[in-house]
């Protein structure tokens, strides 16, 4: 488990700061080529990529840590160095958990150099019409069809004393709504093969 300080989590972070910063620095060395890949894409309008903020401040945070960081690769990214390490973030409200894990595990073994890592971000909610989406099997079975090796699973929470703070319920609407109280951090290696 990894304690994130007392503040309760943000259900609309894609990139929890603290996370994010512990997943750097526990998962990668100085200099290391760290790319995110987020879902949605980014948006594409021929050579113009339209990065999202809260992207480009999780990019800043590897910079601030000697970091080479990168966004979502393009077709001309997929062909330079390989990255030491790719955090994926299934934070934000998706439809299909199945394509969402299949698209981040494809490209981040496409850029991934050998003995890299694959680290995904993710947790439970509901739909507005009350449908539990659990996007940690999708990414397991997604990333173990890759050949990836499934390393670690590791709650992230924020604690205040010995208790997970849990973000403030929500108004209550007739729905069955998930209280968010901890990210699901996924590790799995890209081996090396010869």
């Amino acid at each position: 488990m990894w304690a994130l300080g007392s503040e309760p989590l943000d259900p609309a972070d894609r990139w929890p700061d603290r996370a994010l910063v512990h997943t750097i620095t526990e998962f990668s060395a100085p200099g290391a080529r760290v790319m995110l890949l987020g879902w949605p894409a980014p948006v594409t309008r021929g050579a113009l990529r339209i990065v999202e903020p809260d992207t480009a401040a999780a990019l800043s945070t590897i910079g601030e840590l000697g970091r080479h960081g990168l966004d979502t690769p393009t077709d001309r990214t997929l062909h330079e160095e390989p990255v030491d390490l790719v955090v994926a973030s299934l934070l934000a409200d998706h439809l299909d958990p199945i394509a969402a894990a299949e698209h981040i595990t494809a490209l981040a073994t496409e850029v991934l150099a050998m003995g890299g890592l694959l680290v995904v971000f993710s947790r439970c909610r509901h739909s507005d019409s009350g449908v539990l989406f659990d996007p940690a099997g999708p990414v397991v079975a997604a990333a173990q069809a890759a050949d990836l090796l499934y390393l670690q699973h590791i709650i992230a929470a924020p604690i205040s004393g010995q208790t997970v703070t849990a973000t403030p319920a929500p108004a209550p609407s007739g729905n069955t709504r998930h209280t968010v109280a901890h990210t699901d951090v996924f590790v799995f290696l890209q081996p090396a093969h010869g």
